[in-house]
C-alpha cells in the first residue's frame, strides 16, 4: 500500500521541529558541527527522511536565518514610533543591540557566520528586508524632519555598520580598552548624528 501523503500542517510541523533541533545543535556545537545526519540523529529519524523536508544543510540554515531575521524585525517593529524622529532612531539602535546581547547565538547566525548562497533564499530575503525597511524608513524620517542631514540610505548603512561593529566586538569580549559598550554606543550615536 502506498504511503499516505503528508498534510501541509504535518510537513510544516516536522520542518519546525527539524529547525529547532538544528538550532540547538548549532548553539551547542557551532555551525560546522551541524549536519543533516546529526540533526536526524537528534530527532531519531533516518537521514533520508530529513532530506524529504530539506535539500541540504544550506536549506536548513536558510530557514533558521529567516526565522531569526523575523525575530529581529519583530524587536525593531516593537519600538514605539510616537517620539521624535531622532529618539526613534536612537531607540531602534538600542533595540538592535539588545537583541544581539539577549540572543547572541541568533545574532551570530545572522551576521557572523559565512552565508554562501543563503542570501539567495526568498524567505531569507523577505525577512532580512523587514529589518532593513524599519531602519531605512526611520533614517529617512529623521532626515526629512531635519534632525540629521545627509543621504538617508548612506546614513542607514553607516548606523547599521557602526552598531554591528561595536556589538560584534562586545560579543567577542574585545571591548577591553577601558570604555563600556554603553559608553561607546552613546558616543558613536552622538558622533554620527552630530556629524551630519
Amino acid at each position: 500500500m502506498p504511503r499516505k501523503p503528508l498534510t501541509k500542517s504535518e510537513i510544516e510541523s516536522f520542518r519546525n521541529t527539524f529547525c529547532e533541533a538544528a538550532y540547538e545543535l548549532y548553539v551547542q556545537k557551532g555551525y560546522d558541527a551541524v549536519t543533516m545526519r546529526g540533526i536526524a540523529k537528534v530527532l531519531k529519524c533516518s537521514p533520508m527522511m530529513a532530506y524529504r523536508y530539506f535539500d541540504n544543510k544550506e536549506a536548513v540554515f536558510a530557514a533558521l536565518r529567516a526565522i531569526r531575521f523575523d525575530a529581529l524585525a519583530d524587536a525593531l517593529e516593537a519600538v514605539c514610533e510616537a517620539q521624535t524622529a531622532l529618539n526613534y532612531l536612537r531607540n531602534l539602535g538600542k533595540a538592535y543591540a539588545d537583541f544581539a546581547h539577549q540572543q547572541p547565538d541568533a545574532y551570530r547566525l545572522l551576521y557572523m557566520i559565512p552565508t554562501g548562497q543563503l542570501g539567495t533564499y526568498l524567505d531569507v530575503i523577505r525577512a532580512q528586508q523587514r529589518t532593513q525597511d524599519v531602519l531605512f524608513c526611520a533614517t529617512r524620517r529623521a532626515v526629512e524632519s531635519g534632525d540629521i542631514q545627509g543621504d538617508p540610505v548612506l546614513l542607514a548603512h553607516t548606523l547599521w555598520a557602526s552598531t554591528h561593529g561595536l556589538v560584534s566586538l562586545n560579543l567577542s569580549s574585545q571591548l577591553n580598552q577601558g570604555a563600556t559598550f554603553d559608553e561607546l554606543f552613546r558616543a558613536m550615536q552622538d558622533h554620527i548624528f552630530k556629524g551630519n
